[in-house]
């Protein structure tokens, strides 16, 4: 087969790739037909803990990769023939960094997580010079990890993978699916079952993942392999140990994979990655087809009665959230301004009560400053209730509109506490010391004389020591009683002032609260009406589509079919060059 063969097969399933929007299929389907030719590259995959870097290690002789609690990579480390030893860190820009392999962890270590491609290690091994290239890939875990990202996609250009198991434990689900997927992408692959040394019973765990990989239908071998005893034996140059140690079989399988012809190999990996993007694309698009032939399956009457319905049942939702919406603004009013009130009541029985006992001569400095702050408390406090219950409406408004949507923004924030007027002290009369000298003569004047008259029949004067007696008694009361009445009218007019100041400011902030509430219902009003409309038009244009666009549906879906029928087409044409690709490059057409 020649490479126009498989390169036009290639190129026109990336193609269908990408104007289905499955770029991630043609991303790696041009790597395939842009790889240069030459070189075996060998992938190396696993979950973590499973020994991959002791057996790329042991493959080599050599401690090219980090193991055991070594800090390892989150980007793939490849190991390629080189005279000398070295490292080199490849960034995202394509920069390269040469380090020293034996400060290779550290280098990496202090990179910024994503800002390396791959690391490229050259060492002089025989095992490479013909161009075989091992790829040390990060630990297989969470899919969202972009670890796993980093191992997957070396699989767009590997031209075979070992499979790297512990022999503590048959495969498990999660690693036999990791099988079906990378035998899905690449032809060649081996399982390398580690750890053998210290597993005693390997044999058996190899002979079940054995039958476990035959009832899956993953035709790969199973390689006991030991990464202790094959360092064991190269120390000691014992070969018998070496043998115990299960790596001449893998060397010989990747010797197998080197040896494969160039161009046969990459027919043969360009026949898979279609067969298995063709796959891919095949499913998602019969998922569409699905869809649509249950849609153009539905008669148009149908289509329309439950459009209807839903038109019905969004009328019922309106219904149901403005009478909620103006049941409980209703509610609110009333609830407000009765909070207002009450608080304000309560400020004008404290007010009776301070001027009932004290003097507003004495206690107005410390009355005014205390009103002040309690009318704005009481203000604040209401308005913060209000707030509130402007919130939980809006949520129950939202729940019974019947779907989760932003609320609008509500303004009923700021209470403009710190506009409320000082209280201004009231006009006091105060007794003063001539007033009280005046008054105490007039009374006493009526104390002289109706004593002296009496004490005048006695033979007595006028002006005597009882008249004088009884006019220093009548003068101290009537300055008693003048005090009092003006101590009494002193505390009407504070009582009159402190009561009108807070009339005025709960006259004005009940209205202002009643105002801001009924600038909520308003918010709310538009907002769910538009979001009604909204819906409404949305159904509108459902039952235009549905009268128009049968005849679409029914042309979309044969699309699909036919586009499914050519992919199937391509996917048998991969499968038949695959076949080409696997016999002797003489057998192959030209």
């Amino acid at each position: 087969m020649t490479a126009p063969a498989w390169l036009e097969v290639l190129a026109e399933t990336s193609d269908a790739c990408r104007t289905h929007g499955r770029e991630d299929l043609a991303q790696r389907l041009r790597r395939r037909q842009d790889r240069p030719p030459g070189g075996t590259r060998v992938a190396v995959l696993g979950f973590p803990k499973q020994g991959k870097g002791y057996l790329v290690n042991a493959v080599l002789n050599a401690p090219v990769c980090p193991v055991g609690d070594a800090a390892t990579p989150a980007v793939p480390i490849e190991v390629a023939y080189a005279a000398e030893p070295g490292a080199t860190l490849v960034g995202r820009a394509d920069e390269r960094i040469p380090v020293e392999i034996e400060k290779l962890t550290g280098e990496v270590g202090a990179r910024p997580a994503g800002s390396l491609r791959r690391v490229e290690v050259g060492v002089p091994r025989d095992l490479l010079s013909a161009g075989l290239v091992l790829i040390d890939t990060p630990a297989i875990g969470d899919p969202r990890s972009p670890r796993t990202a980093a191992a997957l996609d070396v699989l767009a250009d590997a031209d075979a993978v070992i499979l790297v198991s512990d022999a503590a434990a048959p495969l498990d689900q999660a690693e036999l699916a990791l099988a079906h997927h990378i035998r899905t992408w690449c032809p060649h692959v081996v399982i390398a079952l580690t750890k053998i040394d210290v597993s005693a019973g390997w044999r058996t765990v190899a002979e079940q993942n054995r039958t476990a990989l035959s009832s899956a239908g993953i035709d790969s071998p199973v390689l006991p392999v030991s990464a202790t005893v094959r360092f064991a034996a190269a120390k000691g140059g014992d070969q018998d140990l070496n043998v115990r140690s299960g790596f001449p079989e893998l060397l010989s399988w990747i010797a197998t994979q080197v040896s494969r012809p160039a161009e046969s190999t990459a027919a043969l990996l360009a026949a898979v990655s279609v067969r298995a993007a063709a796959a891919e694309l095949v499913e998602t698009l019969r998922a569409r087809a699905e869809a649509a032939g249950q849609e153009a399956g539905v008669d148009q009457t149908t289509l329309l009665q439950r459009s209807q319905r839903r038109a019905d049942e969004l009328r019922r939702r309106n219904s149901r959230w403005q009478n909620l919406l103006s049941d409980e603004i209703a509610d609110l009013q009333s609830d407000a301004e009765y909070d207002l009130r009450e608080r304000t009541r309560k400020i004008v029985e404290t007010i009776d009560e301070t001027f009932d006992r004290g003097d507003p001569v004495k206690v107005w400095d410390e009355f005014g400053p205390w009103l002040d702050s309690t009318l704005a408390e009481a203000v604040e406090t209401t308005y913060t209730f209000a707030a509130e219950r402007a919130e939980w409406i809006a949520q129950a408004v939202a729940v019974s509109f019947g779907a989760q949507y932003d609320l609008p923004e509500l303004a009923l924030i700021d209470s403009g506490v710190d506009q409320i007027a000082e209280v201004r002290q009231p006009r006091i009369e105060r007794f003063k010391i001539g007033q009280k000298a005046f008054t105490g003569l007039r009374g006493s004047y009526g104390g002289v004389l109706m004593f002296g008259l009496v004490t005048g029949l006695a033979g007595l004067p006028l002006i005597n020591p009882v008249s004088i007696g009884a006019g220093v008694a009548f003068a101290a009361k009537t300055i008693s009683d003048e005090g009092g009445m003006r101590l009494q009218r002193r505390q009407a007019v504070a009582k009159m002032t402190a009561q009108r100041h807070v009339d005025d400011v709960f006259l004005r902030f009940s209205k202002e609260c009643r105002d801001a509430i009924r600038h909520v219902q308003r918010r709310l009003r538009d907002h769910f009406t538009e979001l009604a409309d909204g819906l409404a038009d949305e159904l509108t244009r459902e039952r235009e589509m549905i009268i128009a666009g049968s005849a679409e549906r029914e042309r979309r879906s044969a699309s699909l079919r036919r586009e499914i029928d050519r992919l199937a087409g391509l996917h048998k044409r991969a499968g038949e060059l695959g076949m080409l690709a696997n016999r002797a490059p003489k057998e192959l057409p030209a």
